[in-house]
């Protein structure tokens, strides 16, 4: 059985069309992140990260006793801080993330970084 010109050139048309599709689909929602050190020890470092519906701080490595923590801001407020020792989460399921405000500890010598998916 040989197929038509047409029909192959329908068949190849179909194909690119369901790959773009895919591929919009699986595009990745928009992200921001900022990494830095904290001021007591140099050996302790901080990795902030937010997308459109999480936003994370982790403490990796290091002698600095404070701990990780993040707010985010949703439909123009901000919600509480969440902290811990080596990962903080704050999550919005259903509505996006405006901001996320990361930082190393809390106390007044803390760093504090706005990120914005």
């Amino acid at each position: 059985m040989t197929m038509s010109p047409t029909r192959v050139k329908y068949g190849v048309a179909m194909a690119a069309t369901a790959m773009s599709v895919t591929m919009l689909a699986a595009a990745p929602a928009s992200a921001a992140s900022k990494t830095w050190q904290r001021n007591c020890a140099r050996d302790s470092t901080y990795t902030a990260n937010v997308s459109d519906h999480v936003a994370t701080t982790k403490k990796s490595g290091g002698s600095c006793a404070g701990h990780a923590w993040v707010r985010i801001k949703v439909q123009g407020s901000w919600g509480t801080w969440a902290d811990s020792n080596t990962t903080a989460t704050r999550r919005s399921p259903v509505y996006a993330i405006e901001a996320s405000q990361h930082k190393d500890c809390d106390c007044g010598s803390a760093n504090l970084h706005t990120l914005y998916p």
